[in-house]
């Protein structure tokens, strides 16, 4: 049985496991994946060695922690520093080294492109965490203009603005409005994106990452505004899905 998995701080909202273990069942596949909620980040060779894993995945918080124990990154986890797929390498079965990938990119790029318009020339980037990364990614490799949200404040960055900067005029201008923080998600359905929703409109695409609830406050309020919105699962599926035929590939070193 090959073994698979995923590492985060808090994983009750967890598309992957469930996906895979389907996966792997509909496809008679002898695998098995497994969630590692965690604290911190472990060894991660060590973790590979004591579970006997084929490959794992990295959600929040730890797209960026992860960097520092790996051996190589292919060049799209290395131009936005962040990883969510790490692949081991083997020598005469001898683990030798981890390589980091980033599959949130092509998951958002399939997801979103079908409904991109003409008007979608400016995007508003809530939150600057990995997620984040690889959406800016995406939209500037489509040629729209990118603006960060942010707890921090940059004041040498001109397209990163805080939270009390977020007013109803960037709202307005900017009719694709991504989320890529965790506000709003399971179990926390509650917590609410504070933005002027009154000045969203019909012309508005308002996208949430999140994907449990299926229709975050964030998203409800969106819509009531006529706005249309998405939400996460489909880009789960295509950067699973590209994990996985990344996990099938040679991983022997000749």
């Amino acid at each position: 049985m090959r073994n698979f998995g995923l590492i985060g701080k808090s994983l009750v909202h967890s598309f992957s496991k469930d996906y895979f273990n389907k996966k792997f069942k509909t496809e008679n596949n002898d695998a098995l994946y497994s969630n590692f909620e965690l604290e911190d980040i472990p060894s991660l060779k060590e973790l590979f060695s004591d579970y006997k894993l084929s490959g794992l995945n990295v959600t929040i918080p730890f797209k960026q922690k992860v960097i520092s124990q790996l051996d190589s990154l292919d060049e799209i986890s290395h131009e936005i520093n962040a990883v969510n797929t790490i692949k081991p390498f083997f020598d005469n079965n001898k683990l030798v080294s981890l390589k980091g990938y980033n599959t949130d990119v092509y998951g958002f790029q399939q997801m979103v492109k079908p409904y991109l318009k003409s008007h979608h020339t400016k995007a508003l980037i809530l939150g600057t965490g990995g997620a984040s990364k690889a959406v800016a990614y995406v939209l500037n490799s489509l040629n729209i203009e990118v603006n960060f949200i942010t707890r921090n404040n940059f004041p040498s960055l001109n397209n990163y603005f805080t939270w009390n900067q977020l007013n109803s005029h960037m709202v307005a201008g900017h009719y694709l409005i991504i989320n890529t923080t965790p506000i709003g998600m399971y179990p926390d359905v509650d917590q609410e994106i504070i933005i002027s929703y009154d000045n969203l409109t019909s012309k508005h695409l308002v996208i949430d990452l999140i994907y449990n609830p299926e229709q975050t406050l964030f998203l409800k309020k969106a819509l009531l505004k006529n706005a249309q919105i998405l939400n996460g699962y489909q880009m789960l599926v295509h950067q699973a899905l590209k994990a996985w035929d990344i996990w099938e590939s040679s991983n022997i070193i000749k």
